[in-house]
């Protein structure tokens, strides 16, 4: 495209027009640089530099005019006051309208300001600066011919961007009784193009120890602007029971595209919790009648002390009634 651009503006310049009239020429007027190839996004500011130099023997009155040009080769002036600045390279290129007036081997440098339009499309934009000799500005635009020029090729980018952010990020349930585990997330896009989220989700026990990860999407579903989307991942961990930690990680293009975020959930086996109450159980009965035997065991002890005790003074306190004499 670009070569059937350059191509089509040369045969213009060179060839298409013939008006029969003096004007500047390129054994006259030499414009460097030939070919500005630029690039950007909306809102972008670009300057850039010409040189006209005066190769003749008089003194040429010389005047910048910036013309569109399209693939077919057709020129369009541009107005830009009036023209649409959203698709028209040559109503973005600034450079002054004024007369340059340039003795015998005289050089002059003239700025070029290249604004893009915040509402331009994606895409390659062609304009051309031409130099043209005459008496006035509405004299040289009638005289293309021949005239020295830049072509200008603008290659722009767009400048839409998508902008995520996590909405919500939890587990379907909040607990679980056995694997798999069903997190879900909820994204939203508040720019201005669609964008695809991807990125791990990464699982955790209570002791920080890795337990593995899964993709959180797997389907690679796309989020367009101004809307929410929920996306949904299964775990199938090993089997185990307590408190697990999730960590959301993901990334959508560009610069700061980051996105991070954590959810807890419980996971408590029934077949599990159900062996190890029973196991409680058991324990605890067998402990109760332990205790309790002890404490058979050790009561009947203390009541067999006392007994014996007791049996010692009363045989020691008992009195005889009898006379002495007898």
């Amino acid at each position: 495209m670009a070569a059937a651009v350059v191509a089509a503006a040369i045969l213009f310049f060179f060839g298409l027009h013939t008006p029969p009239v003096a004007h500047a020429d390129t054994d006259t007027v030499t414009v460097l640089p030939a070919v500005i190839d630029g690039s950007g996004v909306p809102n972008d500011i670009l300057n850039y530099s010409l040189t006209i130099t005066n190769t003749s023997n008089v003194q040429e009155n010389i005047f910048a005019t910036v013309c569109e040009l399209t693939a077919s080769g057709t020129q369009v002036f541009a107005n830009p006051s009036q023209d649409d600045r959203a698709t028209l390279l040559a109503a973005w290129i600034g450079v002054s309208r004024g007369a340059i007036l340039l003795q015998p081997g005289q050089s002059t440098t003239t700025p070029v300001e290249i604004q893009i339009s915040p509402y331009a499309a994606a895409g390659d934009y062609h304009a051309v600066i031409a130099f043209v000799e005459g008496g006035t500005r509405d004299d040289a635009e009638q005289h293309l011919n021949g005239a020295p020029q830049t072509l200008i090729d603008m290659s722009v980018a767009s400048g839409l961007t998508a902008s995520l952010r996590i909405d919500a990020f939890s587990s379907v349930k909040s607990f679980y009784t056995g694997f798999p585990v069903v997190f879900t997330y909820i994204i939203e896009n508040n720019g201005q193009v669609s964008s695809t989220p991807s990125g791990q989700m990464t699982f955790y026990d209570r002791s920080g120890h890795e337990l593995g990860s899964i993709d959180a999407n797997p389907e690679n579903i796309p989020l367009a602007p101004g809307a929410k989307q929920s996306y949904t991942a299964p775990w199938q961990g090993q089997e185990g029971l307590g408190q697990y930690r999730a960590v959301l990680d993901l990334s959508y293009g560009g610069e700061n595209s980051d996105l991070q975020d954590t959810a807890l959930v419980w996971v408590l086996p029934w077949k599990k919790i159900l062996v190890l109450f029973t196991t409680l159980f058991i324990l605890t009965i067998a402990f109760a009648i332990w205790l309790h035997h002890e404490y058979e065991k050790r009561h009947h002890r203390r009541r067999r002390a006392i007994e014996n005790l007791l049996k010692r003074k009363n045989f020691e306190t008992t009195i005889d009634l009898r006379h002495p004499h007898e």
